[in-house]
């Protein structure tokens, strides 16, 4: 049994998240009152409410019913919206149902909204939908001033990327996306501040298999960070993987995969990150990775990977660490001790 078969779940989701924060910047400020002149109405009040209530099932990695809430653009595609008309606007109608309606809004097992956010919510839309205009440059009657003046607003946490690659002009395909995600596949968006996507496939390592690899190739544009570990892939997965030209981390250990694949694995040439722990990998392969030059980390531990094959691709990659695992040290020769 290898000894990586002991580490627990939880223990591997702490490290999955600590990699996360690791290749990310937080950028968090404290809570405040709503400035009644400078704020917006859409950011500083609106946006707070579809985010803590909304965006989980209707954001940016979710879109049940086909609707996205978290950005204006979305919002105006969804449709749930109609500007100064609350009671043709579905997202009004949906919020407004008894609660034992079932297709009230947020669902059943969902917090509700207050009284206070709906008002907000019926007030933003009657006054037209605006995306841009301060409270100050809107009708505000007396009963919606009184809540205006009791709220706080607190900036969200912003996580910012921390790799270089251009920024996609539009999102990934969104019935794409949740086609992965009914494979059980684990995708989400990598930053705030992205349309760049990450996807593992911890809860369905067991049965995820080659033919599933290909669900990920429409989002090849998109897709960053890939998580394959302990799966059921193979060589054959290779050609698919190497479509995934985006990728910055790739995750590999502890599948079958060889040689072979390094032919594909090759081509990413905008990949940083490469784990092949415990696969069948071996000097020969490494030599399809000599082009990658923005290759910063390699682990290759319980590999066909001697030290000098790591130090050939050192060469051709100047900076680049190579973890070996641990090794026994070499035992030193004793000089024999004299004859008596």
């Amino acid at each position: 049994m290898h000894p990586q078969n002991f580490i627990p779940r939880f223990v591997t989701l702490a490290i999955l998240s600590a990699s996360l924060f690791a290749h990310t910047s937080l950028i968090a400020e404290e809570k405040r009152k709503i400035d009644l002149e400078k704020d917006k109405v859409y950011e500083h009040v609106i946006k707070p409410i579809l985010s803590a209530n909304c965006t989980t099932c209707h954001g940016s990695s979710k879109s049940k019913g086909k609707i996205r809430l978290h950005n204006p653009e979305e919002i105006k595609k969804s449709e749930s919206v109609v500007a100064g008309n609350v009671d043709d606007s579905m997202m009004i109608e949906r919020i407004l149902l008894p609660e034992d309606d079932e297709e009230v809004m947020p669902p059943e097992g969902k917090k509700r909204l207050s009284s206070e956010q709906k008002k907000m919510l019926s007030w933003w839309i009657a006054e037209g939908a605006n995306f841009e205009k301060t409270i100050s440059e809107t009708n505000v009657p007396e009963e919606i001033g009184t809540i205006l003046a009791s709220l706080e607003y607190t900036p969200p946490i912003v996580i910012k990327k921390a790799f270089n690659l251009p920024e996609p002009a539009q999102a990934a395909n969104g019935d794409a996306v949740t086609a992965i995600g009914k494979a059980g596949i684990l995708v989400m968006q990598l930053a705030q501040d992205t349309k760049y996507l990450s996807a593992n496939v911890i809860n369905v390592a067991k049965s995820f298999n080659d033919a599933q690899v290909k669900l990920l190739v429409p989002v090849k544009d998109h897709l960053t960070w890939l998580d394959l570990s302990r799966s059921g892939i193979t060589d054959q997965a290779a050609t698919d993987l190497g479509q995934l030209n985006m990728l910055t981390k790739l995750h590999l250990e502890n599948t079958a995969v060889t040689d072979q694949t390094l032919q594909q694995v090759g081509k990413l040439e905008n990949l940083e990150y490469l784990n092949l722990y415990g696969t069948k990998v071996t000097d020969a392969g490494l030599e399809n990775l000599k082009s990658l030059k923005k290759l910063k980390k390699l682990y290759v531990w319980q590999t066909g990977v001697t030290q000098g094959g790591a130090d050939k691709l050192k060469e051709a990659i100047p900076g680049l660490y190579i973890n070996l695992g641990w090794q026994a040290p070499k035992e030193e020769s004793k000089p024999e001790e004299p004859k008596k």
